[in-house]
């Protein structure tokens, strides 16, 4: 009997322990998540945003706001979000989605089906969408298979309150601020500086665990990784530098796929660079496996193709090796090669290190490169300023059709064809490369330093954050 109740005494002490670790790591509700990030917005559209930083930060608030009729899984593929399941005919032409009941504005109105039809008003045009008072019908005129690809990720596409916060003003009131039905409310909004969020109540895939979100902007990688040492910050976005430091003190950092492609584009009218062996010489001078190394801390991965491999798989067929003596053979056949003016962002510290590396690499080949600082290039624009630019592009997808489209938007790609067929994009990406138009360098990924604090931190390979489930356990370090 003694042994009996030893080994019973044993076994309990054994399941009081194993509960108390799951209370540990169970999810607790309450408290505020405080974010500092490298970006300054100062608009609250990523379309009239000045640089990719901006925008992208747009888009992760947009993401905790809004909803859409559907969503990507972590996986990237669609998934019931206001529409909770859908059919189309043979030929994916016309499309039936039945919406999920119930489903609140964060003001805590009921969502109308007529205001998800005004949310779809900017799908492509011939395409039509209409409540039958059973299920919401779009009709696009012409067989649609990325339907569910485009509801998912097209940022016109978003479910917002129609007419409310398109302009958010400085510290906000409840008729200013935009209004979703996502997981989060925008409460506060101090443009370049800070943005605050509180968790929504009554959101249809159940209330966050944390109370708030608090985003601090323009903070410096330096400042934001002491920040996290000192436990006052919980989640940090990191500049390779200080993310290779946090890491090698055993800090938690997170790493996404590479999400953006490092540049140089050149401006086609300029005479400097009108002759093809120039921008060709220059391309085989540089080093990228020195950049790649040294200024990116062996994050990311050279790049000589638009497209990183997780996204096309045909990287392998652009090689990306450094060749000085070819670039010596044309500057030789050039004769004199003309001085270029390289712009770069100042805000930005990759870039001119790059440029400055760029402009070493140049030099070895006798063409000589000033750089020059300049504000990043604007949408829809060919002219940089310069000669060229170094620029940083985003390429996240999460499909390579939508990385196709956003490489049209930025930098010109030529695509064409149905959607879905890689060797499509495969062929006007290697004549876009061969143009020389642009001189791939790096794929860069994103990267940040989280708080032991933080639980269930979840992001999609592609750098969607996905909060609601976060949540906050234990003291601050």
């Amino acid at each position: 009997m003694r042994h009996f109740a030893c080994r019973l005494l044993a076994a309990s002490s054994i399941a009081c322990l194993a509960l108390a670790a799951g209370a540990a790591t169970r999810p607790r509700y309450g408290g505020t998540l405080r974010v500092e990030i490298q970006a300054k917005p100062s608009t609250f559209d990523a379309a009239d945003s000045p640089d990719v930083a901006e925008a992208e930060a747009v888009r992760k608030l947009h993401a905790l706001i809004y909803d859409r009729l559907v969503r990507l899984d972590a996986q990237g593929r669609p998934e019931p979000a206001i529409a909770l399941s859908w059919e189309h005919d043979e030929q994916a032409t016309k499309w039936r989605f039945k919406l999920r009941p119930g489903v609140k504005w964060q003001d805590g109105a009921l969502l109308a089906p007529e205001e998800v039809v005004a949310a779809l008003k900017g799908l492509a045009t011939g395409t039509s969408v209409r409540w039958t008072g059973d299920g919401l019908e779009i009709d696009a005129g012409r067989p649609s298979p990325d339907l569910l690809m485009t509801l998912a990720t097209d940022a016109d596409l978003t479910i917002r309150r129609a007419g409310v916060g398109t302009t958010p003003v400085q510290g906000g009131s409840a008729g200013e601020l935009p209004i979703g039905t996502g997981p989060f409310r925008l409460t506060r909004w101090e443009p370049g500086a800070r943005a605050v969020l509180q968790a929504n109540e009554d959101y249809w895939d159940g209330r966050p665990y944390l109370d708030s979100i608090e985003i601090q902007m323009g903070r410096a990688s330096r400042d934001e990784l002491l920040d996290l040492e000192l436990g006052k910050a919980d989640v940090v976005e990191l500049d390779p530098v200080e993310a290779r430091r946090a890491q090698q003190e055993g800090k938690k950092v997170w790493t996404s796929a590479p999400l953006e492609l490092l540049c140089l584009r050149f401006s086609p009218n300029r005479p400097a660079v009108q002759d093809r062996r120039v921008r060709q010489a220059l391309a085989n001078s540089i080093d990228r496996a020195a950049i790649q190394k040294v200024l990116l801390q062996n994050y990311g991965a050279v790049a000589a193709s638009i497209f990183p491999q997780w996204l096309s798989g045909y990287t392998f067929l652009f090689p990306a090796l450094m060749n000085l003596d070819r670039a010596r053979q044309l500057t030789g056949e050039i004769g004199a090669a003309p001085a270029l003016k390289m712009g770069y962002d100042p805000s930005d510290t990759l870039a001119r290190e790059t440029a400055e590396r760029v402009a070493v690499n140049a030099r070895e080949v006798d063409i000589p490169i000033i750089p020059a600082i300049r504000r990043t290039i604007p949408s829809g624009t060919t002219d940089v300023g310069g000669d060229l630019q170094v620029q940083r592009v985003r390429i996240d997808g999460p499909t390579l059709d939508v990385a196709a489209r956003e490489a049209a938007n930025s930098l010109g790609l030529p695509i064409s064809g149905e959607p879905g067929r890689p060797e499509q994009t495969y062929a006007a990406e290697r004549q876009f490369v061969d143009s020389l138009a642009i001189i791939p360098l790096i794929h860069i990924p994103e990267l940040l330093g989280i708080n032991p604090r933080v639980m269930n931190w979840s992001a999609t390979s592609w750098g969607a954050w996905r909060l609601e489930r976060a949540s906050l356990g234990g003291e601050k370090p």
